[in-house]
């Protein structure tokens, strides 16, 4: 078992059993106590997981993953120089717009992660509730139709889960991208829990097992044992449910979700990965199969070296708002050659969900800088402006901003957002 989400699954499963009394799963130790009175088949208990790609062994047989460390590691690093190199290769091909960390996960990335997340021991649980709302399609008692509406609306109410957790992420992100001293603390803290996360992907290290998802896993079943009960009537329920689920996949698109600092666009990322989980939930036989496939483990490692390099990203940001920019991906537009008017250099700039443009400026020193920023979208963290060298923080307001300073030294004045997801420089002369 390898998170909480194991421990659901595996509870209400055993529990189904004639004769079981109570279930006590644990995925940190890989055990379930299972309580109950007369006589028990192993094999009972058994079949009613295996769908699921678990099983029950004895305590002689149990092998840890014997997998060298060396090997995983080596394995990780190799993924993340692939992704390196293709990376690049999109860029000088112009197959990618200019890099930002807004732009660090795509729409269609984000359903793929989805399609992903769907076949991994992880999301199993919402297979087993999904089972539990069409029935086996095994018995001919119930036509496909009948069959058919639970399970969409069990997928809708996951949609709109999804979606509407995304926008109230959303909120709380462009509320602290509005402060300018919580905007690096909850960068920073997206920043190492996506790491953490990716690492626990790569089998380099176990995050899962540091952390007690017990608050969120006791809400969930308590729910479940209320809807359970007649889940045709209420698989929309089930369905909004499974956001409550804990998952690595999940929780990584959360974070990333949250760092967006705009509730629409928190809430779009969200409904499309949750749309990217239904093709496998209808077709989970297959899921399955490809859990228990040999390509799974890889392919697993290398959506965590994604979620590592994309927190990796976010690292970066967090240190750019200090003045450390180590992110090699990072582009500026070309240097833009301010107009001089009055004895005034004048630097015009827009703002809008794509960042700054233009974002780099050249500017003579001792000259005063007349600075005219266009506010065209300042909804999310691009809205909050700041220039460490010039003491500037500034939240930019829809039409012109203006600022007003003189360089005295040559050099490089770096701003950005207020969590450094956006940037640009003036470079004086």
């Amino acid at each position: 078992m390898h998170c909480a989400s194991c421990n659901i699954l595996v509870e209400d499963k055993f529990c189904e059993v004639k004769n079981v009394r109570g279930v006590k799963a644990d995925f940190r130790n890989q055990t379930a106590i299972v309580s109950y009175k007369g006589h028990l088949d192993k094999e009972v208990l058994n079949d009613t997981i295996k769908l699921h790609g678990y099983k029950i062994a004895n305590p002689s047989s149990i092998q840890e993953d014997q997998e060298p460390f060396l090997s995983r590691l080596i394995q990780s690093s190799a993924f993340f120089v692939i992704f390196l190199i293709l990376f690049f290769f999109a860029q000088e091909l112009k197959l990618l717009p200019s890099f930002s960390a807004s732009a660090g996960l795509s729409l269609t990335v984000v359903f793929i992660l989805g399609l992903v997340a769907s076949t991994s021991t992880c999301m199993a649980t919402s297979g087993a509730l999904f089972l539990s709302t069409i029935g086996k399609f095994n018995s001919g008692q119930t036509s496909v139709g009948e069959n058919l509406i639970p399970a969409i609306s069990f997928n809708v109410g996951r949609i709109l889960s999804y979606g509407f957790f995304g926008l109230l992420v959303g909120f709380l992100g462009k509320s602290a991208a509005q402060s300018f001293q919580l905007g690096p603390l909850l960068m920073g803290f997206v920043a190492i829990s996506m790491v953490f996360i990716g690492l626990d992907m790569m089998k380099l290290f176990s995050f899962s097992k540091l952390l007690n998802f017990g608050f969120a896993q006791n809400i969930f079943q308590r729910l479940e044992k209320g809807l359970i009960k007649n889940p045709k009537k209420t698989s929309f329920l089930l369905g909004a449910i499974t956001y409550l689920l804990p998952c690595g996949f999940t929780q990584s698109v959360q974070l990333y979700a949250l760092g967006q600092a705009d509730p629409f666009k928190s809430s779009l990322i969200m409904m499309v990965f949750a749309l990217g989980t239904t093709p496998a939930l209808l077709a989970i036989g297959v899921a399955s199969s490809f859990t228990k496939s040999s390509f799974y483990p890889m392919f697993a490692k290398a959506m965590g070296v994604l979620i590592f390099m994309i927190g990796l990203s976010y690292a970066s940001n967090t240190l750019s708002l200090y003045g450390v920019d180590i992110n090699p991906a990072q582009t500026f537009s070309p240097k833009v050659n301010v107009l001089v008017k009055d004895g005034v250099q004048v630097a015009s700039m827009s703002v809008n969900a794509r960042g700054y443009s233009p974002n780099s400026f050249t500017v003579k020193k001792n000259v005063p800088v007349r600075w005219i920023v266009k506010g065209e979208d300042v909804l999310g963290c691009q809205g909050s402006l700041q220039a460490p060298a010039l003491g500037l923080r500034k939240t930019l307001t829809t039409g012109e901003n203006i600022i007003e300073f003189t360089p005295k030294e040559t050099g490089l004045i770096a701003f950005s957002c207020s969590m450094g997801m956006f940037r640009g420089n003036f470079l004086v002369i």
